[in-house]
């Protein structure tokens, strides 16, 4: 059996069976293509260890991969192969003997309290396209703040799944096909609120929709108003930088960390607690109140 027959019945499964986001699908299949290619086609009990370890290496020195993209790619590699072994094509996954390369471990980068001031304010004050588009976009970069959402996640919002009545948000699988609960903020609330009211007259089944049509927004659509902000405030920041400053902002207000992993929707608590560690001002004045001597 040679990957290229193999690839159309991993993509059924993948897509009904195992449940994975097509995206992640369409990286499996990139690499195993290239993979394929590059060894010229062979049978996929012919695939031995040391073949696709080159092969990793190789493109690891030509394209300059972090070691994130390598286990990235390695791991696309592996989820292939145990396929393969399910279907019994192969009886070992060769992709298991390849060490997975430590990844440095960096703190997420966060807007400080200036620079959010500075965002907000140039938010509110640009002339947008109309009064629709305002709302919507002021509801938008808060929704970011003051729920941590993940950008897939935002886009994905149903109009049902927000419950203005118990000021809560439902994620439907969020990462990990994971359904989660997110309070609306007090502060969040006024904007979610005046962007729904206004578009009452046009029906959408996302709540973040296109402004000339019903469809939803478009990851290309969110970028372009965060590139607007971008270059009006003279301040760098992403979608995901504004989830990270969110769980920044939350540890220094004291959430509790496991309350915080909730909201955010992490797998382990260990990843919310890095949000202690980029918190300055709570580790200082936390520092402070201690009775030392």
């Amino acid at each position: 059996m040679r990957i290229p027959l193999v690839i159309p019945l991993f993509k059924r499964f993948a897509l009904y069976e195992k449940g994975l986001q097509p995206k992640t699908i369409r990286e499996i299949l990139s690499i195993t293509i290239v993979l394929s290619n590059e060894l010229s086609n062979p049978t996929i009990k012919s695939i031995s260890t040391a073949k696709i370890r080159e092969f990793l290496h190789q493109k690891k020195q030509e394209r300059m991969w972090s070691n994130k993209t390598f286990r990235n790619k390695r791991q696309y590699l592996k989820t292939f192969f145990d396929y393969c072994i399910r279907e019994d094509f192969v009886k070992i996954n060769p992709v298991e003997k390849i060490e997975k390369p430590k990844i440095p471990k960096r703190l997420p980068r966060c807007l400080n309290k200036k620079q959010l001031d500075t965002v907000l304010m140039y938010l509110d004050a640009h002339k947008w396209f109309n009064t629709l588009e305002e709302k919507r976009n002021k509801a938008i970069i808060r929704t970011f703040l003051f729920t941590g959402i993940r950008l897939n996640e935002l886009l994905k919002l149903k109009t049902t799944s927000i419950n203005f009545e118990e000021s809560e948000i439902i994620i439907y699988e969020g990462k990990g096909n994971k359904d989660r609960i997110v309070p609306i903020h007090p502060n969040l609330m006024p904007y979610l609120k005046s962007y729904r009211d206004i578009k009452k007259g046009k029906p959408t089944t996302y709540f973040f929709s296109s402004i000339r049509s019903n469809s939803a927004l478009t990851e290309h659509n969110l970028y372009r108003i965060i590139k607007i902000l971008r270059k009006i405030a003279g301040i760098y920041f992403s979608p995901h930088m504004l989830r990270h400053t969110f769980g920044k902002l939350s540890i220094e207000a004291n959430l509790n960390p496991f309350k915080l992993k909730a909201i955010m929707g992490h797998s382990d608590i260990q990843t919310t607690q890095i949000y202690i560690s980029v918190s300055h001002q709570n580790i200082k004045e936390s520092f402070q109140k201690l009775e030392l001597i």
